[in-house]
């Protein structure tokens, strides 16, 4: 029997029992300057000063919002006087304004009057006495010392009727910055005439008075109902009939500003 070798071992796995660990250090070493990188650019951020600003987009708004909001500022404002006194009458239309809710109401503020017109109208006007207009002589004094106007007190005959009692947008629209509104509107005034018509002066015909009275608390008035039913259902055709009424408007910020005003008559 032969005498056993002496054991030998296998050069390659004496090389890997050999071989010196991996050294781990180099990545480590790399992700710890990248981490004080970030954070030295995030440093310089945020101590500089720089902000991200959002440019907002202002949406622009539908004609029939612009309507609802132009039909709120006619109304806030006393717009439909001026079919009964135009815009050489706007000192009469700041008036009627003023002086709607308030009781007595026989001294005027020049100061308010000013505020109206420029606020409303973007105009400056040189104050004198208010004419009545069915020309039966002065309605208003204008005292120039104390800047107000004083009701005369003179007139037995009732005032204009200065509301309609019914308004339907004819047109609307928009170009550039300004806005054209077309209304038609409906006026009563049992005074001047047993017609519904379309202007406060009682001229222009439209439906008989008689037939659309309903007994109320107060005694007879009109069945706006039912006016307004039959006027809706001849729209087509009564809509160019009579007058109507044209609005230029600006929007001044968040405020409008009535740069222009027409009546347009039936053969326009």
């Amino acid at each position: 029997m032969n005498e056993m070798n002496e054991y030998e071992p296998n050069p390659k796995l004496q090389n890997l029992v050999n071989k010196p660990p991996k050294d781990n250090r180099k990545p480590m070493l790399i992700l710890i300057v990248i981490i004080v990188i970030l954070l030295f650019i995030i440093m310089i951020m945020a101590f500089s000063g720089t902000k991200v600003v959002e440019k907002e987009v202002e949406r622009k708004q539908s004609l029939d919002e612009v309507t609802l909001e132009l039909e709120n500022f006619m109304d806030e404002y006393k717009l439909d006087a001026l079919d009964a006194y135009g815009m050489d009458g706007i000192v009469r239309v700041a008036i009627n304004k003023i002086c709607t809710g308030v009781y007595n109401c026989k001294e005027i503020s020049g100061e308010e009057v000013s505020k109206y017109i420029d606020k409303v109208f973007d105009k400056e006007v040189t104050f004198s006495n208010i004419n009545c207009e069915v020309n039966d002589g002065v309605l208003y004094t204008y005292d120039s010392v104390n800047n107000k106007f004083v009701y005369t007190g003179q007139h037995a005959h009732d005032g204009m009727q200065v509301k309609p009692i019914y308004s339907k947008v004819y047109s609307i629209n928009r170009k550039n910055d300004e806005i054209t509104l077309v209304l038609n509107k409906l006026y009563y005034d049992p005074i001047r005439s047993d017609y519904i018509t379309t202007d406060p002066l009682g001229i222009n015909q439209i439906f008989n008075a008689n037939d659309y009275m309903h007994m109320t608390d107060n005694g007879q008035d009109i069945d706006l109902t039912k006016l307004t039913a039959a006027y809706e259902n001849n729209y087509d055709k009564l809509k160019n009939k009579g007058t109507r009424y044209k609005y230029i408007f600006v929007k001044d910020g968040v405020n409008y500003v009535l740069k222009e005003y027409e009546v347009i008559s039936e053969e326009e």
